[in-house]
Formats: structure tokens, C-alpha cells, sequence
């Protein structure tokens, strides 16, 4: 099995307001170029998408609560987008078949009148979590791909300028073929009032959970993934205080009568997944991946079953996978945790969890949700709901998978 090739996208900044349609008419013909292009492989490819996000700039060390739904709505929008275009096209976007693209999102803290120019004195060991990170550290950290896209038009040839420009006062040298995408309309809308943060935004969240079964990891899943990591609160002072990121992965005892079952990743491969895609919008360090990063496993009885630790070191941001036998897992064992992240068809399960932590005289965490993905193509009427639906559900990737093997075995 050949390694995913990987390859950039860098979009120009989101429209305002978002929406499925203002995204579409910002973005849909750059990801159609790009699906295009990296369809046309005969390997497998990880696509990085970076967004720019001006309007973030000056709120970066306001509780992230703060700016928690603004994001997760332009992930989901962008994540939405991505995978109808995919849907049109019949791209896949879970296997590493040739032509299928594995695509994460991450956004840049930049401005217009951000300075391209990068640290001098920048070395091996500066380091800053994602899942949003300024141009200087995107530059040093991610400078080898098989394909830059860059978007037609000031906007995208201005970020692709100060991108090249970043990484080339630095070694080793930037890698990657250049193509350049077709742009489209983005209108941005100036609000003058400002935005009200939600209900409880003030506090900042440095231990937060989230659950799930994760298997065959798709889109769902990665943006449930990337808001639970957007909530981590970044260090400001001099001293790291250590983050931890809970994921609670349903064990393989529960699942045994799901659908296609046969067809189930393992727990480990699945929290192996979960870490790999985490590292891939949280580590940026010029440190190689085993000096980056250490693991612990937990074998003996834990109080939710086995649990494996990642620990990115340079930014003391621990990844606790624990298997779970409920639905609960450590959000009514570890009393530390104050954030949970449910999608909104899990929200009921936010509440069971409070009413537990509640009937223990402990603080109910705060709920936050993540939109659920958009199925509908506002610009091509003809992409079918369920050709989407069968790329965010781990249940149709197995049914998928189950009817390819019945055929291959005729």
C-alpha cells in the first residue's frame, strides 16, 4: 500500500456571511480544479486546506468559546462543499484507492497587510498548535508537497507570494508543482455591530472530550474532531500548561451488531486514525514525528477500559484515546473535563452526561455543538443526496466495502 501523496490547497479568505451558497460561489471552482486534478492520480493524495481568516486576527486570545461557532460553521460549509464536488465527480474520499482524496482543513491567522517575512532566528524547536496557525509557522512547519493549488486572482496570488516567500528564508526548500485554480465571486459584507459570543464564552477550556465510534474516519468525523481541538485555550504566558484532548472511542464489544460489522475497523486502527488525523491539524514543529510526539499506552484496567496517551511535547497537548463501554466513558470519571463537543444529532447525549455529572455534585460541562453537514448542492441540482450521504456515514463506507467484495469474489 503506497503512501498518500500530499498536496496543498491555499484558498483565499472566507465570504461574509457564510453560507452553503456564499461558499459555493467563493470556492466550488477551485475545489472542482483541484478534485479534478488529483482525481486523475494513480495514487491516493492528503489534501491540506488552508483558509485565511482575517477575521479572526484580533480575537485569538479571547476564549475560544468565543469564536467556536463562527468557525465550526465555515469548517462544516467548506468540509460540505468538498464532499458534494467529490460526490459529482466520483472521487472517494475514504480508502486510498488511486484518484480518492483525503482532505483535512486548517485556517491561517492572516491578514492583507501581514508581513510574509519569517524569523531569522526561527529554530527546530518553535512550535505552535493548530488547528489555526499564523503564515510564519505554516511556512517553516509544511513545505513539502506533490501539488500547490493556487487560486487565479490578487487575493490567491498574494497568499501563494507570501507563502513562497516564508518558506524560502528557511531550509530545507519548498517542494511542490504549482497549478494554478480558477477563483470565484467572493462578497464579503461588512457588519458594524458586533458579534455576541454565546451563552458561558468567557470560560477557557484546556481539557475537553468528545465521543464517538469513529470508524472508517470521514468528514462527519473530522469536523467533530477539529471544533473539540479548535476549544483547546492556547498558551499565552511563559510556562506550557499541559491540554488534554479526550476522545472516547466505542469499544469493539459494543459494536459487534452493527451493520456489516465484518466490515468494522478494530479499536486500535480506529484510535489510530483518530491520532493521525489530529497530529495532521494540531503539530506544527520542525521536529521529526517520533521526536514531536510520545505514547503511552494503558493496558491494565483504566476505568473505561484501555486507553492509549499521545502527548505532542513541544506544546504539552495530550491526545487520550480511551475505549468505552457506555455512553458516558470520561466525561463522568475524570471530573477535570469542562468542555464537550456533540454533533447536533447527539445532543441529547450531552444532557444525559450533565444530569450524571450533576447527580455527582460536579460542574456540568459546557455543550458545544457541531453543525451537521449540508447535503445539498445549491448550484447542480443533479449531485444525489445520497451519493453525500454515503460519504459522511461510517455505515454506507461498509456497506460500500461489503458490496465490493461480493462482486470481486463473483
Amino acid at each position: 500500500m503506497s503512501a498518500a501523496l500530499k498536496s496543498l490547497l491555499l484558498l483565499p479568505p472566507p465570504p461574509s456571511p457564510v453560507s452553503a451558497a456564499t461558499l459555493s460561489a467563493a470556492y466550488r471552482p477551485s475545489v472542482t480544479a483541484t478534485v479534478s486534478s488529483l482525481g486523475q492520480l494513480s495514487s491516493s493524495s492528503q489534501l491540506l486546506v488552508v483558509l485565511p481568516c482575517p477575521s479572526l486576527h484580533r480575537r485569538l486570545d479571547l476564549p475560544r468559546s468565543q469564536i467556536y461557532d463562527e468557525v465550526q460553521k465555515l469548517l462544516g460549509g467548506v468540509y460540505s462543499l468538498i464532499c458534494i464536488v467529490c460526490a459529482k465527480f466520483g472521487v472517494d474520499v475514504d480508502s486510498d484507492t488511486p484518484g480518492s482524496i483525503d482532505a483535512r482543513v486548517i485556517l491561517l491567522d492572516y491578514t492583507k497587510s501581514t508581513s510574509s517575512r519569517a524569523d531569522d532566528d526561527a529554530g527546530p524547536g518553535d512550535f505552535l498548535a493548530g488547528p489555526i496557525v499564523d503564515l510564519q509557522t505554516f511556512a517553516l512547519t509544511r513545505r513539502h508537497w506533490n501539488k500547490i493549488f493556487s487560486v487565479e486572482g490578487e487575493e490567491g496570488q498574494k497568499l501563494l507570494a507570501s507563502y513562497v516567500e516564508a518558506t524560502n528564508r528557511n531550509s530545507p526548500p519548498l517542494v511542490g508543482n504549482v497549478e494554478l485554480v480558477k477563483g470565484g465571486v467572493s462578497m464579503v459584507q461588512k457588519i458594524s455591530t458586533p458579534v455576541h459570543p454565546v451563552a458561558g464564552s468567557s470560560t477557557a477550556h484546556r481539557v475537553v472530550a468528545v465521543g464517538g465510534t469513529f470508524d472508517h474516519l470521514h468528514v462527519g468525523h473530522k469536523l467533530l474532531l477539529t471544533a473539540t481541538a479548535l476549544l483547546l485555550q492556547p498558551d499565552t504566558g511563559a510556562s506550557l500548561v499541559n491540554r488534554r484532548l479526550i476522545v472516547g472511542i466505542t469499544g469493539d464489544e459494543l459494536l459487534k451488531n452493527k451493520k456489516y460489522a465484518e466490515y468494522l475497523n478494530s479499536w486500535k486502527q480506529r484510535q489510530e486514525d483518530v491520532v493521525e488525523f489530529l497530529l495532521s491539524v494540531l503539530s506544527f514543529t520542525r521536529s521529526n514525528r517520533e521526536e514531536a510526539i510520545q505514547i503511552t499506552s494503558f493496558n491494565e484496567p483504566v476505568p473505561n477500559g484501555h486507553a492509549i496517551h499521545t502527548t505532542i511535547k513541544d506544546c504539552s497537548i495530550t491526545i487520550e484515546c480511551a475505549e468505552i463501554q457506555d455512553p458516558f466513558g470520561p466525561t463522568i470519571t475524570d471530573e477535570s473535563v469542562t468542555a464537550l463537543v456533540v454533533s447536533g444529532e447527539t445532543r441529547s447525549g450531552g444532557q444525559a452526561v450533565n444530569d450524571k455529572r450533576l447527580e455527582k455534585g460536579w460542574k456540568a460541562l459546557e455543550v458545544f455543538e457541531v453543525d451537521v453537514l449540508d447535503a445539498e448542492d445549491v448550484e447542480d441540482r443533479s449531485t444525489k443526496a445520497e451519493d453525500f450521504a454515503s460519504k459522511i456515514s461510517s455505515t454506507a463506507i461498509r456497506k460500500r466495502r461489503a458490496e465490493v467484495a461480493r462482486t470481486s469474489s463473483l
